[in-house]
Parts: C-alpha cells; sequence; structure tokens
C-alpha cells in the first residue's frame, strides 16, 4: 500500500476517532464542522485506502488479573525466527511481538499475572536465544489521536 495524501480534515477525523471509535457520524461531524454525510463519505474513503483498519476496546489487562508489564529482548539466528514468531502469535501474554534491528531480533510486550509468571515467560523465550528483560514500573504513554505530520509540513 503506498501513502495516502491526509488533509487537516482528514487528520482531525482521525483523531477524534482515535480518542473515541464509538462516536456516531452525527457526533463526529459536529466535532470536526462538517455534515454526517460528508464525513460517513470520508471515513468509508480512509477505510478502503487502509488507513483506518479497523475498531477496537482499549481493555484494562491489569483490571483481568495481568498486573505486570514487561519489555522482552530476544536476541535469536535466523533459523530460529519463525520459532519465536510462532511462540508470540500462540501465547497470549505476548501483546507485541517486533522484528527490529540491532543485537536483539525480536522485542515483545508481554503481561503477567505475577513475577513468577513472568520469569516463566523469560525462561520460555530462553530456549530460543538470550534475552533481556525491563518490567514497566509506570503505564505506558499512549498519544491517542496524535497524528504524525507529513515529512516537510509544519502545523
Amino acid at each position: 500500500m503506498g501513502k495516502v495524501a491526509l488533509d487537516a480534515v482528514d487528520r482531525a477525523i482521525l483523531a477524534e476517532l482515535e480518542a473515541d471509535a464509538r462516536l456516531s457520524f452525527a457526533a463526529l461531524a459536529r466535532r470536526v464542522g462538517l455534515s454526517p454525510p460528508t464525513v460517513a463519505e470520508r471515513v468509508r474513503r480512509l477505510e478502503a485506502a487502509g488507513v483506518i483498519r479497523g475498531y477496537g476496546a482499549r481493555v484494562d489487562l491489569e483490571a483481568l488479573g495481568y498486573p505486570v508489564t514487561a519489555l522482552i529482548e530476544v536476541a535469536v539466528p535466523p533459523s530460529r525466527y519463525a520459532k519465536v514468531w510462532a511462540f508470540a502469535e500462540a501465547t497470549p501474554e505476548v501483546r507485541e511481538c517486533y522484528f527490529v534491528t540491532g543485537e536483539a531480533s525480536f522485542v515483545l510486550r508481554v503481561v503477567a499475572r505475577s513475577i513468577d509468571h513472568l520469569r516463566e515467560l523469560i525462561e520460555a523465550l530462553g530456549g530460543f536465544g538470550s534475552t533481556r528483560t525491563a518490567v514497566a514500573l509506570a503505564p505506558p504513554l499512549i498519544k491517542w489521536g496524535t497524528i504524525p505530520r507529513p515529512e516537510g509540513r509544519s502545523a
């Protein structure tokens, strides 16, 4: 998929939907200063272009019994990449898995019920290669509604 040109109104729509994806077209239209049919058409265009890939809920994993969040770097030889990827896909505690450059091959964001549970996840990943873990001490900064501007353009 190529780059999609977004104007200021598209960016405003995306910012509002990132903040609250449950907005009706009427409410969204009021917030961005357009008519509901115009907003609906723009949202459909953004969906068709693949800019909006879906809508979802932000779940509080701590409320579900997973108070520990950690980032685990895994350094493995290329022959084990597929095994790490398969582990990440099959393990619900792995919330994100990035294939990265640098000393590590992957960085995984995981959640755990306890430090002992985290140790089990680290040991399982250690079967593929070396690991390095950082435990999150505070919730992440998430910039919902902040859409990067195109290169070379100011506000």
